[in-house]
């Protein structure tokens, strides 16, 4: 039992050592790193104060360039990099920045430190400078070594480095997901038309093999959408694919491209030499009766924008949109709903108000909205129709929307000119349905006295006690 007991004690005076050793070696590192993170924001403050003034007037073009080219190679030491890159990309730099950073960088050598570690190539002054950070040496060897390339992707496309984009094409195949996404969103930014049919063969990759890849389909998705839309004509391929999803996800970014350029102009029409012939044909000869109805749903956009005399061997447009618009997919007829909210199609509008009787709500919904864009054409169909159908719910999505957009301020003031029976009905049927309330807000709050004065000799005796209160009230005044 003596020697058990000796033996106890040793051991528990061994662990005690060993805890407390392991204790004094955690509180050494933290210590240590404290005073590595003092030490590094000192030295940067040191330097933004130098340096950050000679920075700030050459990005403005307030100092020759050579000059202060000259100035900033001063910032020595075996970390010289890594305090550059933190000099110049700290503060986001503006559009007009942009090329002097971008030389600069290339001067100062940043480019091409950045490159070779999105590359993973072994380069000693870069690992030096990687060492400067606080956990930089994790960051380069360990695993969390995908942080550094994706860092180099990333200031990359902060200085628009075009010419990297081969690199950032290869870096698509990174083996860490991080990497590509960067590396995806870096190509977006920079739009070099080149790498364009990368981006595609991307995309039908992740489609023929979701699992080969692990960059999202979202992705790239997003940077095939960054580009120019006269970059549309290299999806043509991918337009008359055997694969339908490949053909509707190139069709929705033909989408996304053409309504990011008609957000600019009311006016928006596709000319030839935004939207080549080949692409006009492939829409309206064979996409907008593609077997898989999510490819008819997003080329009716697209459609809306072409010319009506489009092309001389297809349908013409306005012919496709409305077959469409009479499509068996409810989700189809309301895409071609809403690609006919332009004022160019105002002469369509009694095929439009068909919709509102449509099976789906949504398509009914779309239907009013459409037709309250189209003007006087469009509030017509959509009057005859509030003041004939029995369908109640119908009634409430057209008032609904009439309130939503203001209509009913211009419907007061057609009824109080005389301008036709439909009016006086329409007003006549928001009475009956029990629409006072927005009628009332509108006669208190600002309505011209012919209006007033109309509404009271019309609907003066209504039982309605929203109207009989507005009567009292106007007595009294």
């Amino acid at each position: 039992m003596p020697l058990l007991a000796k033996n106890v004690t040793h051991l528990v005076l061994a662990i005690a050592a060993i805890l407390i050793l392991g204790t004094v070696v955690l509180i050494a590192i933290a210590i240590a790193r404290r005073l590595q993170r003092d030490s590094h924001f000192r030295r940067l403050d040191a330097l933004r104060q130098e340096y950050g003034p000679t920075l700030a007037d050459l990005l403005t073009g307030q100092l020759d360039y050579r000059a202060g080219l000259e100035t900033l190679r001063r910032i020595g030491g075996w970390n010289r990099l890594y305090w550059l890159k933190r000099l110049c990309l700290d503060t986001a730099p503006t559009p007009a920045q942009l090329p002097i950073l971008r030389r600069l960088s290339e001067d100062l050598g940043l480019v091409e430190a950045w490159q070779r570690d999105l590359g993973g190539r072994f380069h000693e002054e870069s690992f030096r400078d990687s060492l400067s950070r606080p956990g930089g040496l994790l960051r380069r060897i360990g695993p969390l070594s995908f942080l550094v390339r994706a860092d180099s992707a990333e200031n990359l496309r902060l200085v628009r480095h075009t010419a990297s984009w081969p690199l950032l094409v290869e870096a698509l195949d990174d083996p860490h997901p991080d990497v590509q996404k960067v590396a995806a969103r870096a190509l977006a930014c920079l739009r070099e038309p080149e790498s364009f049919p990368a981006l595609v063969a991307e995309l039908h990759a992740k489609v023929a093999a979701p699992a080969s890849t692990q960059l999202s389909l979202r992705s790239v998705k997003a940077a095939l959408v960054s580009f120019p839309l006269r970059q549309a004509v290299d999806l043509l391929p991918s337009l008359q694919h055997s694969h339908p999803r490949v053909r509707f996800l190139a069709t929705d970014i033909i989408r996304e491209m053409v309504e990011r350029e008609a957000s600019s102009r009311a006016d928006f029409v596709l000319a030839p030499n935004v939207f080549p012939p080949e692409l006009t044909e492939i829409f309206l000869a064979r996409l907008w009766w593609d077997e898989n109805p999510d490819v008819r749903a997003r080329a009716a956009p697209v459609i809306s924008y072409l010319p009506k005399g489009a092309h001389s061997r297809t349908l013409p447009t306005t012919v496709v949109l409305i077959a469409l618009l009479n499509d068996s997919q409810w989700f189809v007829r309301l895409h071609a709903v809403r690609a006919l909210a332009k004022p160019r199609y105002a002469a369509k509008a009694s095929e439009i108000a068909e919709r509102l009787t449509d099976p789906n709500w949504r398509v009914r919904e779309a239907a009013v909205r459409t037709l309250v864009m189209l003007g006087h054409e469009g509030l017509d169909r959509l009057l005859e129709h509030l003041v004939s159908t029995d369908d109640r719910y119908s009634q409430e999505q057209i008032v609904e929307e009439m309130e939503r957009t203001g209509v009913i301020h211009t419907l007061l003031a057609d009824y109080a000119n005389g301008s036709g029976a439909r009016v006086g009905r329409a007003i006549d049927k928001l009475v009956s349905m029990g629409k006072t309330s927005h009628l009332m807000a509108i006669l208190q709050n600002g309505a011209a006295e012919p209006v007033r004065a109309r509404f009271l000799e019309d609907f003066g005796h209504h039982p309605d006690p929203q109207i009989q209160d507005w009567v009292k009230a106007t007595a009294k005044d």
